[in-house]
C-alpha cells in the first residue's frame, strides 16, 4: 500500500528481526506497523524519562523559602486582572 509518510530503512541482526517476525505474527500486524509501534513506544519512554529527569532537578532546587504562599500568589493573581 503507499505511502506519504517518510521512510527509513534499517539494519537488524538475524535474531532481532526473527522476534520481530514473530510479533507481526503474533498480533496479526505488519513489520512495519510493528517496528513503527516500538518506535513510538520508546521514543515515548525517552520523553517520560526526560521529563523526570528535569522534575527531579525542580525537586533538588526547590528552596521553600523562596516559594510563594497561597495568599501571595491569590493577591499577585489580583493584580495582574485588574491591569487588564
Amino acid at each position: 500500500m503507499p505511502t506519504t509518510l517518510p521512510r527509513i530503512q534499517v539494519s537488524l541482526e538475524p535474531s532481532t528481526y526473527a522476534m520481530l517476525e514473530r510479533v507481526s505474527r503474533v498480533e496479526g500486524a505488519s513489520l512495519s506497523q510493528v517496528v513503527a509501534s516500538l518506535v513510538n513506544t520508546s521514543l515515548e519512554l525517552s520523553e517520560d524519562l526526560a521529563f523526570a529527569e528535569l522534575g527531579e532537578a525542580r525537586l533538588r532546587s526547590f528552596r521553600r523559602d523562596d516559594a510563594l504562599t497561597t495568599d501571595a500568589l491569590v493577591a499577585w493573581n489580583r493584580t495582574r486582572k485588574a491591569k487588564r
